[in-house]
């Protein structure tokens, strides 16, 4: 069965993207591949996340991310001057959140 090994995206303004997906408790490191631009790399699970500077257009992307809090999560990105598009609920434990460059971000309690 296929898995999803490598998710790249990119981003116009790559320092405030890593901080809003830091926000969400992913820990980057800086990498450079031979001549490519230096760029920042999670893993995830078996998948790795990359963020990479956008040399043109930012990339268009959804992303799910499973976190332990999600309320916790949410302050988190408003503390960063995050953008929250669905809130929490008592009854449903998932948010929707906007990156930097507006891609949607659908948060899960895990």
């Amino acid at each position: 069965m296929p898995t999803l090994t490598l998710v790249v995206v990119r981003c116009r303004d790559l320092e405030h993207s890593r901080r809003f997906y830091e926000a969400l408790g992913l820990v980057f490191v800086p990498e450079q591949h031979g001549a490519s631009p230096v760029h920042y790399s999670t893993q995830l699970g078996t998948t790795v996340l990359e963020l990479y500077p956008a040399s043109a257009a930012a990339s268009a992307v959804r992303l799910g991310i499973g976190v332990t809090n999600v309320t916790a999560a949410v302050d988190a990105v408003r503390a960063i001057g995050g953008r929250v598009a669905r809130e929490p609920t008592a009854d449903v434990k998932t948010a929707l959140v906007r990156d930097p460059d507006n891609n949607p971000v659908e948060l899960t309690q895990t």
